[in-house]
């Protein structure tokens, strides 16, 4: 199959390359880690790398099974010659026990660019923090973004675009199935099953895979809603399945650490603290939440605002809910551009703000902000009522997915030493 472009992320590693840090591109599975490794050794080729100087390795290949560190160094070393420049692609690194052992020994002794992928952010981390401290950059890859999905499908209608973007996903195996359900539907569970199975299991104790079938489709259904450990124990034990607290705990960290959710923590915007528990969880990609639940025809509001949060992650921006007095912002996005310059976005997220009073109720706590630096914007599905208001940005969401619409104060700026 062809490969479909991923300019973001390869764009991303080019900058990085031959920079003497390894390159760790970290993802839920089958989000494209591969395919950016394959775009990878596509440009390398069409810049004169020769073939024998680029060795990439898909550790899940049967021939490397019950490969060791030692195996592993071994048979990248006997590739190696001649001391010149080689360029070496591991796919699924954390398959192979210390591998880090090798890449750090393959680091130092040999002339290699090394890049490495990975779908378990707890196996990762732990292993990077020991041997390659130091020595390594992290790219973060996504599902496709609505942008990437729309270049993807070629599909010029963002409005019918939307609608299949909210129902299947942006994973592109589940991309390619267009929009025939039944498929969809298989090749979403085999991604959730493996991952739970490959990126889960096997260093978290899941003795009861229903209660941990449970956790899941919770923080899918009430993504876009404060949770608390507390509501998920109170729900299992209704469905009679008591579960401890620790257990809960560790359900979760393992759904967050195989990057199928993530945690959107609360603070207080005016003292700047964290808030403590009642935290918001998003679903990485829409197609495994809509397949946790049976892909319900719920509240469209909440699906756009799991949009909106997973677009501000692709963008590379750290993400929070804010509080503000007894009010709530949606989210508070804050990133550090290339110049150093620090952004902060306070936003709001409604379907529609047609009616007078949704209206004022998301304009409302953007209103209490006229104190802190940062654009302040409603996102809204609306067409109609865009444009600034007293300081504020309506802007139609799907534009701002494009990246075609840009906030009026997007000029403000402040210097990233006064965080």
């Amino acid at each position: 199959m062809e490969l479909k472009a991923r300019p973001l992320y390869l764009n991303k590693l080019l900058a990085a390359k031959d920079n003497g840090l390894i390159k760790v591109v970290t993802g839920m599975r089958r989000c494209g880690k591969s395919s950016l490794l394959a775009l990878l050794r596509q440009y390398l080729t069409s810049h004169e790398i020769p073939d024998d100087h680029i060795i990439d390795i898909n550790l899940e290949s049967f021939q490397y099974n019950g490969f060791d560190a030692t195996r592993l160094y071994q048979h990248i070393a006997s590739r190696i010659h001649n001391g010149e420049r080689h360029y070496l692609l591991l796919d699924e690194v954390q398959i192979v026990p210390k591998w880090e052992r090798a890449v750090n020994a393959l680091h130092v002794d040999k002339n290699v660019d090394i890049y490495l992928t990975g779908s378990n952010a707890h196996l990762l981390s732990s292993q990077l923090a020991t041997l390659l401290s130091g020595r390594h950059i992290e790219i973060n890859v996504f599902p496709l973004s609505f942008d990437e999905f729309m270049h993807y499908t070629e599909e010029s209608n963002q409005t019918i675009a939307f609608e299949r973007y909210t129902r299947y996903g942006g994973l592109p195996p589940v991309v390619d199935q267009g929009t025939d359900q039944p498929l969809a539907h298989t090749v979403l569970s085999g991604i959730y099953d493996t991952i739970l199975v490959r990126d889960i299991s096997q260093y978290l104790q899941i003795r009861n895979p229903m209660v941990f079938n449970d956790v899941a489709c919770y923080l899918a259904d009430t993504s876009g809603s404060p949770t608390s450990i507390t509501n998920i124990e109170h729900r299992l034990k209704s469905a009679r399945r008591p579960t401890a607290n620790e257990t809960i705990e560790r359900y979760i960290s393992g759904l967050l650490d195989a990057f199928l959710f993530y945690r959107a923590p609360r603070i207080n915007i005016k003292g700047g603290d964290y808030l403590q528990g009642l935290n918001k969880y998003y679903p990485t990609d829409l197609g495994i939440k809509n397949m946790l639940l049976g892909y319900p025809s719920g509240d469209f509001g909440f699906l756009l605002e799991n949009v909106i949060f997973n677009e501000l992650k692709i963008r590379g921006y750290e993400v929070q809910v804010g509080k503000i007095d007894n009010l709530e912002i949606d989210f508070v996005a804050a990133r550090v551009r290339d110049d150093l310059t620090r952004e902060r976005l306070f936003i709001q997220v409604s379907a529609s703000i047609m009616d007078p009073a949704t209206r004022q109720r998301e304009f409302e706590p953007l209103s209490r902000l006229r104190d802190q630096s940062g654009n302040r914007m409603i996102l809204t599905l609306d067409t109609l009522g865009l444009g600034t208001v007293d300081g504020i940005d309506v802007i139609n969401a799907l534009d701002w997915l494009r990246g075609a619409a840009e906030p009026r104060s997007r000029q403000m700026r402040s210097p990233v030493l006064s965080r």
